[in-house]
């Protein structure tokens, strides 16, 4: 039997009145209203929270809370499929999800993978693309110190496309890419433990935009979890992931809500406090780092193919890189803009080559997840 790990931390309608500023006195459409500028995370824990509690919801609600539900149970038979692959270990997401109350639904945007190599990479991949018919593939590769990774994700449509985020699986060959202009290098190793990963993970996000109401959220959740980690230990495993400065605002916003104030453990704020400053004074004094080039891959066939193999296969074109790959043809390009000529240069020589050979169907009928594209 899995050992517990659902958060007992009271979250309720009134509480969120209170962390999203909303007059008490206004009908909870107000809080939802409000809740949808926070994004999907809040606006669906806003309306799990009011099934829960009582409160009249119309067809529109209940078909989102519904939507909702089905992605989130996707996205759990995706993970479990995924974990199942040697090597292979998922973070954010559905991880999350296993701290919340019981009975209330973090929705999630994607399912975030991380594998310690290439081969890995595609493995993942083919076993997503067995279950779940994609349209989209994104690349991109980064060559650090010698080192290569790639951050390949696939997509497709949500259930209901007007309304719904698109739906992807992203896969890594590293675990965190920080952000070499501040100093932060790319790290390419999870820690050990599960939920030291999960609040990493959540704590890297910093690098990419503001903290929002769902990062405290999460972090409540996993501090009040019966699997919550040693407040010293996750102090140390941040500060050796480079990440002390970021889980310390983290911990700060969320002490900064009265409500949510004796969530974080003093030994965690103590822990962080010198190995926050100590990060911040090495940053300063490195500069920024050398920017590692960077290829994105331009999507040349669809829809996308259930390839054999483990590895890609590179043509150089008098410049013009062509990279196959288990999953699809693309045109590497160093930025957001590709050529006219360069495109045609790509397509001419793809035409020419002979088509990528299809892997054979698994023995057993790979059975699709969720309510399908």
């Amino acid at each position: 039997m899995n050992p517990p790990t659902r958060s007992v931390f009271p979250l309720s309608l009134d509480l969120l009145y209170e962390l999203l500023d909303v007059d008490r006195d206004l009908a909870p459409r107000h809080l939802l209203r409000r809740a949808r500028q926070e994004g999907a995370v809040v606006s669906t824990l806003v309306l799990s929270l009011a099934e829960r509690e009582g409160v009249a919801l119309g067809e529109g609600s209940r078909a989102e809370l519904a939507r909702m539900t089905r992605r989130c149970e996707l996205y759990r038979e995706l993970d479990a499929v995924v974990r199942a692959v040697p090597g292979a270990r998922t973070v954010k997401g559905p991880s999350l999800n296993r701290y919340y109350p019981q009975g209330l639904l973090r929705s999630v945007g994607d399912l975030d993978v991380v594998v310690p190599d290439e081969a890995t990479l595609w493995r993942v991949l083919a076993e997503v693309l067995d279950r779940q018919e994609a349209v989209e593939v994104l690349m991109t590769q980064l060559d650090t110190d010698g080192r290569r990774d790639l951050l390949v994700s696939v997509w497709w449509l949500g259930e209901d496309p007007m309304l719904d985020l698109d739906r992807g699986v992203e896969v890594t060959t590293f675990a965190y890419g920080g952000l070499p202009e501040q100093g932060v290098p790319l790290r390419p190793e999870l820690p050990a433990e599960q939920v030291y990963a999960d609040v990493l993970a959540v704590a890297e996000e910093r690098f990419q935009r503001d903290f929002t109401l769902k990062d405290v959220l999460d972090l409540v959740c996993v501090l009040t979890s019966p699997a919550a980690p040693d407040p010293a230990a996750l102090a140390r495993v941040a500060a050796g992931h480079a990440l002390a400065p970021e889980l310390e605002e983290l911990c700060l916003k969320t002490t900064g809500h009265p409500a949510l104030a004796p969530v974080v453990p003093a030994p965690l704020l103590d822990g962080l406090r010198e190995s926050a400053r100590l990060e911040r004074a090495r940053r300063a004094a490195a500069g920024p780092l050398a920017e590692a080039p960077r290829l994105y891959g331009f999507q040349l066939t669809e829809p996308l193919r259930r390839g054999a193999g483990e590895t890609v296969e590179d043509h150089d074109l008098d410049g013009v890189l062509l990279r196959r790959t288990p999953v699809a043809d693309l045109l590497l390009v160093t930025g957001e803009l590709v050529g006219l000529a360069d495109h045609e240069t790509a397509q001419a020589a793809l035409s020419a080559l002979a088509p990528w050979p299809e892997r054979p169907a698994p023995r057993t009928a790979a059975a699709p997840v969720g309510s399908g594209s």
